[in-house]
């Protein structure tokens, strides 16, 4: 059995550990709220962003002569998909660990996704070291890597990834742009997703050009798409990100709680078997000298 000075310094050891554990917790509290409050603000704005793009998509789709319209490359992002030969995939992970199951999760729906895929046929970018690691791991070449990226600089991450795949997507280099993310539900839920960004599967109903709501799209429906689409795609994977920075942090916060909860009952039993320790010595002790009176 492990003597008293051993046990005080383990109780030392896990006290220690708590209070990096209960600091990183407030730290990952704070993170969560800043990212929320702008996952929160932009959920709403992408929603009615994506109503629009299905309204448009159903205007051009109801016109007498929508085979006629001279669509632009960048409508042409919406109507007309093809045969996904090549992709471009972005994974979205964590920079650090010791966030529970949220990089194993994300890593999991990554290769559920990829395996069906030859490696040759992917374009992946990777946000956050473990997304870098995974590559590396799994024989991936990464094309773009954005690693310690705050929450100021997600907006740009989003629009060169968007603009740079909407150019690649024209010339043909790739067929798809897909997001890897965990979606926030809670600080102790988080699902991950596999969304296609582009071409985007809008299933919008065909709708009359001579109905009472034409007037709404100025100066025509396939101008109003051009203007829409990077702003979309900009908007969607925007989204992915502060969607996936929310459940990095909470899903931190929950496992650094989770660990001071069991720091506090590690040292509780610690205390119990330092003082079962200190009462049986003093017992031998007091033994031990009435032993000796009474000899």
């Amino acid at each position: 059995m492990a003597g008293l000075q051993d046990i005080r310094r383990r109780i030392r050891s896990v006290k220690n550990t708590q209070q990096v554990t209960k600091a990183m917790k407030m730290i990952s509290a704070v993170k969560l709220r800043k990212s929320q409050e702008r996952l929160v603000s932009l959920r709403p704005y992408a929603g009615k962003m994506r109503d629009v793009a299905k309204s448009v998509v159903g205007r051009i789709k109801g016109h007498v002569a929508a085979e006629q319209l001279n669509l632009g490359p960048e409508a042409r992002l919406f109507l007309d998909p093809r045969e996904e030969k090549r992709i471009r995939v972005v994974l979205v992970a964590s920079d650090k660990g010791l966030c529970g199951g949220f990089n194993a999760n994300v890593m999991k729906a990554a290769n559920a996704f990829l395996d069906t895929r030859a490696k040759e046929a992917v374009v992946l970018d990777v946000v956050g070291k473990r997304a870098v690691d995974y590559a590396r791991k799994k024989g991936f070449k990464v094309h773009k890597e954005y690693l310690g990226i705050p929450l100021t600089g997600l907006e740009r991450v989003s629009r060169e990834v968007s603009d740079d795949a909407a150019k690649q997507y024209q010339t043909g280099e790739i067929d798809a742009l897909y997001v890897i993310f965990n979606e926030f539900h809670s600080a102790m839920s988080q699902d991950p997703q596999v969304v296609r960004i582009f071409p985007m599967d809008l299933d919008a109903p065909a709708v009359d050009a001579k109905s009472e709501t034409a007037h709404l799209l100025e100066p025509d429906p396939n101008t109003t798409l051009e203007a829409l689409l990077p702003r979309f795609v900009e908007t969607e994977l925007l989204r992915a990100l502060l969607e996936s920075s929310a459940s990095e942090h909470g899903a931190r916060m929950a496992a650094m709680d989770k660990a001071s909860n069991n720091a506090g009952e590690m040292i509780g039993k610690l205390t119990l078997t330092m003082n079962k320790i200190r009462q049986a010595s003093i017992t031998n002790q007091i033994i031990e000298i009435v032993s000796g009176a009474n000899a």
